[in-house]
C-alpha cells in the first residue's frame, strides 16, 4: 500500500512531529511504502529528521507536482486544514483515497470553510479527530460527515527515562512562541513565589517564535533571581524531557498536545491549562494538576505544590508511564490508521 502524508510545513509543529512520526512506523513495522509531501521551504528543522529516516520526501505546493504524487498514492493522509483545499484541488477525478486528520479542536464556520468542507464531504473518505470533544463539536456544524468520522488519540514513541530529582526543580514549556501559547503566564506565575521556592527552581523554554523576546525581557524582569533558559529549536525530544521535571502548559486552546503526550510517555508529571483535549489527557491530581486558563495564581500554586510533595511528584511519574503504555503508543495509533486505510481501499 503506498501512503502519502500531506503536511504544511517541516516546521517543530504537533501536526508535523506526528506525521513524521507515524511515517515512520508505517515504513518500518507495517511495511508501507510511505512517502512525505510538505508544502512548506527547504531548510525548515525537520527537514533531516524526514532524510535521516529514510523517508521519500517532496517539499512544493504546486497543484500539478501534487497532482502527479497523488495519482501513484493508495491513500492521502492530510494532516492540514491549510493543505486540505489543495488536495481536494489536484485530486478531482482521481480514485486516490483520502483521510484528513484534524489535529486542533477549532470549528471554522466562515463561508469559505462552508465550502471547503462541503467539497471535502465528497472527497475526504474518512475526518479522523484526535480528540472526541472535538468530533461532536464539529459534527454538530458539519453534520454532513457522520459515518464517516471517527476519533483517534494520537499516539508518540516511548521515552524510557528514569526521573530523578535535580537540585532545583526544573519547569519547561515547550512550544512556539506565539499568543496561543501564552508563555507570559509561567513567567508571572512563578513570580508570585515565595523567595525559598524561587531559589529551588528554573525555568526551561523550548521554541521559537515572535514573542520569544518579550518573553525573555519579561523574565528578566519579573523572575531575575531564577535561572530561566531560552533554548529556541530542539529536534532530539529525548534531550528536552531529560532536563525537564515538570511539564507546564499555558494554552489558550489546544486539541491533544504532543507536547503533553511526550510528557506522559517519559513520565514527566503535568500541570496544564483545562482547554481543549487537556482534560482527556491529564486528570487533576492523577497524573498533575489542571488550572483554569489565564488564573496565574491557581498555576503558582500548583508549581509550590508539586514542589512541596515529594510522594505526589513520584505517583505522577508512575501513573503517566502506566497510562503511555494502555492509551497513547505510537504502535497502537498506527494500527487503528492502516484498519482505516484498508477499509478506505
Amino acid at each position: 500500500m503506498k501512503v502519502l502524508h500531506v503536511l504544511s510545513s517541516l516546521n517543530v509543529g504537533g501536526a508535523e512531529r506526528f506525521g513524521i512520526d507515524i511515517a515512520n512506523v508505517q515504513r518500518r513495522y507495517q511495511k508501507l511504502d510511505v512517502s512525505i509531501l510538505s508544502m512548506g521551504d527547504h531548510g525548515e528543522p525537520l527537514e533531516e529528521e524526514v532524510i535521516a529516516q529514510n523517508i521519500l520526501l517532496t517539499i512544493t505546493s504546486k497543484l500539478s507536482v501534487l497532482r502527479s504524487t497523488i495519482k501513484m498514492m493508495d491513500v492521502v493522509h492530510v494532516h492540514s486544514l491549510h493543505c486540505l483545499l489543495r488536495v481536494l484541488i489536484a485530486s478531482f477525478g482521481v480514485n486516490t483515497k483520502i483521510v484528513f486528520t484534524h489535529h486542533n479542536n477549532q470549528v471554522n464556520k466562515s463561508l469559505k470553510w462552508y465550502l471547503i468542507y462541503k467539497l471535502a464531504s465528497f472527497r475526504v473518505d474518512t475526518m479522523v479527530f484526535v480528540v472526541k470533544m472535538a468530533e461532536t463539536k464539529f459534527l454538530a456544524t458539519y453534520p454532513n460527515f457522520k459515518g464517516k468520522s471517527i476519533t483517534i488519540a494520537n499516539g508518540v514513541l516511548e521515552r524510557k527515562q528514569d526521573k530523578t530529582l535535580s537540585n532545583k526543580f526544573r519547569l519547561g514549556l515547550v512550544g512556539r512562541f506565539v499568543p496561543l501559547k501564552a508563555q507570559h503566564i509561567l513567567i508571572e506565575a512563578v513570580s508570585l513565589l515565595p523567595d525559598s521556592l524561587k531559589k529551588r527552581i528554573s525555568l526551561t523554554f523550548f521554541g521559537t517564535g515572535d514573542l520569544l523576546e518579550n518573553n525573555r525581557k519579561l523574565a528578566e524582569l519579573k523572575i531575575p533571581d531564577v535561572e530561566s533558559t531560552f533554548n529556541g529549536f530542539i529536534t532530539d525530544r529525548d534531550e528536552i524531557y531529560t532536563n525537564i521535571d515538570c511539564l507546564i502548559v499555558t494554552s489558550e486552546t489546544e486539541g491533544l498536545s504532543l507536547a503533553i503526550l511526550e510528557a506522559i510517555a517519559s513520565g514527566t508529571p503535568i500541570i496544564a491549562s483545562n482547554v481543549g483535549g487537556n482534560s482527556e489527557l491529564v486528570q487533576n491530581g492523577v497524573n498533575g494538576y489542571l488550572y483554569e486558563y489565564g488564573d496565574i495564581q491557581c498555576l503558582s500554586k500548583n508549581i509550590a505544590d508539586i514542589i512541596a510533595k515529594n510522594s505526589e511528584f513520584e505517583h505522577f511519574t508512575k501513573t503517566n508511564k502506566e497510562k503511555f503504555l494502555v492509551n497513547y503508543s505510537l504502535e497502537q495509533c498506527a494500527t487503528q490508521y492502516l484498519d482505516i486505510y484498508q477499509k478506505c481501499c
